[in-house]
């Protein structure tokens, strides 16, 4: 740090630059009323040595590689093993998503990726009558096992992994069977599910439609952490999926407190259930949002790393370095993505694709141009897989680790955000943890509170988005739009219908028995709900056993 005499001359020079700054403003004002960020601080016009007085190197900004994780979790990063390229694939059934993922993966693509339509999501069968409408459509429809290999079906499952974007437990008992079906060491299984206690305000498609939310439950979450920590070591049990409460309008230090609070109340139950921190913690990922304000994300993305770590290591008295390590997955936002002027939007993902990288995610989707308006069509997904591929061999953005520490302003970012991160934690705190009703009421109203304050900011003019509120322009489509198959209903509901048709009975009604007792008498549910999907229940009839006797 500067000695007495540096610091001195240092303030005399800001004071300096201040004073012509402002005589400047007297000629000609600045274009904005004010400056500030998505988190709604105030941004300076500069920032030098002196605003980040009191930052230690090696305590809070470090090697990558290194505690607190500033930089990186790992010491190499892109260096030797680019980010995965994971775009988020889901549509029809599983043999229609499974041609786009082959599709993809011949473009270059790198992770398997999946998303679940609305009935899936809500633990309901295609055939339901509540489900008409919505099957195949924003996601795949998975109704039984046959589903599930039909969507794997090429995929190297221990391989690149496998990010299911959903949360039933049926979902990775169908992947689990599929493991089992081709030989697989559970062990060597890689992949992660969402597993995470949700709020009804950021749901999105995971909702359950009978008004309960009973796996969505504390128990089945705990089991299914429990059930991976003892036999699928590789996949990561717990994703907070807090992306959505972003896209719901939260803010960026709301996005890292959100995130962090129900992954440390998963932590607790597990604690509870007699599951060590160790064995837990290590396995915890992260789904986050890149977002419209570019230094902003990039700093996010360091603060959460740095406080996940110290709350870790400092608070929870975790021993193994892997507990500190905050992985994640990132998807640029799909809320900033516009129907008008879609084009833009190739800017916008380019932009957010490149914040993430500079802040050091482990796996990325790049929304397409489209995704304001539909499913992406093959072109615009394989655009936004040349952008990944334009970002790591072409920009340079990946050829430095964490390049942008050292900046002034993003330290100091770093800091700001972490700070107010670490305000709303204690909050929280101070009310009970992420199960307890009262703290999920206390973030649904300020997830609300935010998101209307921006969306006025929008109506105002005094946030402005290109072709929305300024530089408006008669909308025009310059490419098609996705057009749904009219007929996939039918053809789902005839493969559902096969299979209940030539299912065994007898070997139905025992595991149905056996997930009845399971529910019944505590006993962790993904070995029998394992059992069910082998004997071909359907996610729906498994979610009405849950119901009923849970």
């Amino acid at each position: 740090m500067a000695n007495k005499n540096n610091e001195d001359g240092l303030r005399e020079m800001t004071q300096e630059w201040e004073r012509e700054y402002e005589s400047s403003l007297r000629k000609r004002p600045e274009r904005k009323e004010r400056f500030e960020n998505l988190s709604w601080i105030r941004v300076k016009p500069l920032y030098t040595p002196g605003d980040i007085e009191g930052l230690d190197y090696e305590r809070d900004i470090g090697f990558p590689g290194k505690y607190p994780y500033t930089r990186g979790v790992y010491s190499t990063m892109y260096r030797v093993r680019p980010w995965t390229v994971r775009q988020v694939i889901g549509y029809g059934g599983g043999v229609e998503s499974s041609q786009r993922f082959k599709f993809m993966e011949e473009h270059g693509q790198t992770g398997f990726s999946i998303v679940f339509d609305h009935p899936t999501n809500m633990g309901l069968d295609s055939d339901e009558e509540v489900a008409e409408g919505f099957v195949g459509r924003e996601g795949t429809a998975l109704d039984t096992i046959q589903d599930m290999r039909d969507l794997l079906k090429g995929v190297d499952m221990e391989k690149g992994g496998i990010n299911i974007i959903a949360v039933h437990p049926a979902i990775l008992a169908m992947v689990v069977a599929v493991a089992q079906e081709r030989c697989i060491d559970l062990r060597n299984l890689s992949g992660t599910l969402q597993n995470y206690p949700v709020i009804g305000h950021t749901m999105g498609s995971c909702s359950d439609i009978y008004g309960g939310t009973n796996f969505f439950s504390k128990r089945f979450c705990i089991d299914i952490v429990e059930y991976c920590t003892r036999n699928l070591p590789r996949w990561n049990s717990v994703s907070v999926a807090v992306r959505n409460t972003r896209e719901a309008g939260c803010t960026a230090v709301q996005e890292i407190a959100f995130g962090i609070a129900p992954a440390l109340a998963v932590i607790k139950g597990c604690v509870e259930r007699g599951i060590g921190v160790d064995e837990v913690a290590p396995r915890i990922s992260f789904f986050l949002n890149s977002h419209r304000d570019f230094f902003e994300e990039i700093a996010k993305f360091r603060a959460m790393r740095r406080l996940w770590a110290r709350v870790l290591r400092e608070e929870l008295g975790t021993k193994d370095p892997r507990s500190w390590q905050m992985r994640f997955h990132c998807q640029t936002s799909g809320d900033a993505m516009t129907y008008q002027q879609p084009l833009v939007n190739i800017i916008r993902g380019t932009l957010y694709g490149m914040a993430a990288v500079l802040g050091g995610c482990q796996s990325l989707h790049i929304n397409s141009a489209d995704e304001g308006l539909s499913i992406p069509i093959e072109e615009t997904a394989k655009l936004s897989l040349r952008t990944h591929q334009v970002i790591l061999e072409e920009s340079g953005a990946a050829d430095v680790i964490d390049p942008l520490a050292g900046s002034y302003y993003v330290e100091w970012l770093t800091n700001k955000l972490e700070d107010e991160a670490r305000s709303i934690l204690n909050k929280i705190n101070s009310m009970g943890d992420w199960w307890d009703s009262k703290v999920r009421q206390w973030v649904s109203r300020e997830i609300a509170d935010a998101s209307y304050r921006f969306q006025r900011e929008v109506e105002s003019g005094e946030r402005v988005i290109i072709g929305v509120n300024k530089y408006v322009e008669e909308i025009k489509y310059p490419f098609p739009i996705w057009r749904e198959d009219k007929e996939f209903t039918e053809k789902q509901l005839a493969r559902l219908n096969k299979v209940k048709e030539e299912r065994d009975v007898k070997k139905w009604e025992e595991a149905a028995n056996n997930l009845r007792d399971a529910c019944k008498n505590g006993v962790n549910i993904l070995p029998p709900t394992i059992d069910a999907v082998k004997a071909y229940m359907t996610i729906g009839e498994i979610t009405k056993i849950y119901m009923e006797n849970s």
